[in-house]
């Protein structure tokens, strides 16, 4: 253990020790010798990178106090909370900016209509930040609230608002001085997933694969593991299964497993390895992942995982396994009017169908979710793809090869609604 020099306690008791040199060696040695302080001293750490923000105090006391923020703006009425967070100044505060984002980037795995109002009330907020703040730092956040609004956009399928949004995050970014490159990372990071969505696969390789190089530079795991896990889609997409789940394998070793993205990047090497036809091995990591999940509680995860199931047990010939798990998804996703996800559980439940030769059910299947989608508000391509999977079960045509074609007309329709 080193001790202060007598030096270094004379001046601090003199009052004339500067604040480094009392980080530096005073600090700690007392954090050393003290358990509960050490304690506090972690906590304020985990503040600071939780809030993104250097001020210790800002961290602790707008971070402490943003959740009740938060809970007293979600009881209100969204036109009620955009007033309190444009005219109240309570509600003006950095950490509750934070805070809204975090809950904008959760809410889109479920809800993208709430992450976008997550997101539209964090641009507001730090919109109104007053000069309590660095402007720079302020400048930053005002970006990566626009890339959090287009993020939600284009889960949502609002492509040319998240484009607009993106737009200004970037000239956002031009007039800081703050030289952030890991905020500027996760702006290209979240762009390279609205370039997947408009099917711009070259482009949105190149945004993650510069965002995965500054990641890497500052020793970022959690954020390494997030963009391994946004390559290995677009891997997926390109058709390189292999490199997709070299690159999920990869966030697997690297983030915290109780984390969400731990939960994803398993899920998706899961789901990767039954998209392969590596079912046995799918099945081998599928229990882990359920345990996973189960505990995080997320009813949306559930019902996808319970989704992947089914295809692994269809892949193992485990038809009547298959069939429940199918069945159960395409009910819950109709229950949620999440009419787009329905029908490609539908597929899978024809095919299924098909190789058993239970026409009747095919035909009955592609009749029910027709009706389902021509009762909504959908592209016309869709309903014609829907058309072309009636057709063929009424024909007794339908293959694995059409319904696969008929599925991607169906997620791109998805991606673009």
């Amino acid at each position: 253990m080193v001790h202060p020099s007598i030096e270094t306690l004379t001046r601090l008791l003199a009052g004339d020790l500067s604040h480094e040199d009392l980080l530096r060696e005073v600090i700690p040695h007392l954090l050393e010798r003290c358990p509960e302080c050490r304690e506090q001293h972690q906590e304020i750490l985990r503040l600071q990178k939780e809030f993104d923000h250097w001020d210790e105090r800002v961290a602790v006391l707008e971070g402490r106090q943003a959740p009740e923020l938060f809970a007293r703006l979600k009881a209100l009425p969204f036109d009620e909370q955009l007033g309190l967070v444009a005219d109240d100044e309570t509600f003006q505060t950095w950490g509750l900016c934070q805070l809204l984002l975090k809950e904008s980037l959760d809410a889109a795995f479920e809800d993208a209509g709430r992450a976008i109002n997550f997101a539209e009330l964090g641009v507001k907020v730090s919109q109104n930040l007053e000069d309590a703040y660095d402007p720079h730092w302020v400048l930053d956040l005002r970006a990566r609230a626009y890339a959090y609004l287009g993020n939600a956009q284009r889960v949502l399928g609002e492509l040319r608002s998240a484009e607009t949004a993106f737009r200004e995050a970037e000239a956002l970014l031009t007039r800081s001085m703050t030289g952030n490159d890991l905020i500027a990372a996760e702006v290209i990071h979240l762009k390279s997933s609205l370039r997947r969505a408009q099917r711009r696969l070259g482009d949105a390789m190149a945004l993650v694969d510069q965002a995965l190089t500054v990641y890497e530079t500052h020793g970022d795991s959690q954020g390494t593991g997030v963009a391994l896990v946004s390559k290995a889609k677009i891997l997926e997409e390109l058709g390189r299964a292999e490199e997709a789940i070299a690159s999920l394998r990869e966030a697997v070793r690297i983030v915290d497993p109780l984390s969400r993205v731990g939960f994803y990047a398993r899920h998706n090497l899961v789901l990767c390895l039954t998209l392969s036809g590596r079912y046995e091995e799918a099945d081998r990591l599928f229990f882990e992942v359920r345990e996973a999940f189960e505990r995080s509680g997320r009813p949306l995860d559930l019902l996808r995982l319970r989704w992947t199931e089914g295809k692994i047990a269809f892949g193992l010939g485990r038809l009547q396994d298959a069939e429940a798990a199918f069945r159960e998804v395409q009910e819950a996703f109709l229950a949620r009017a999440m009419g787009y996800d329905a029908a490609l559980v539908s597929l899978d439940l024809a095919i299924l169908y098909a190789q058993e030769h239970r026409i009747e059910d095919l035909k009955r299947l592609a009749t029910e979710i027709l009706q389902v989608f021509k009762s909504r508000d959908v592209h016309r391509e869709a309903v014609a793809a829907l058309v072309l999977f009636q057709t063929a079960c009424e024909e007794e045509r339908l293959t694995v090869e059409l319904a696969g074609e008929i599925a991607t007309i169906l997620q791109r329709e998805q991606r673009a609604k």
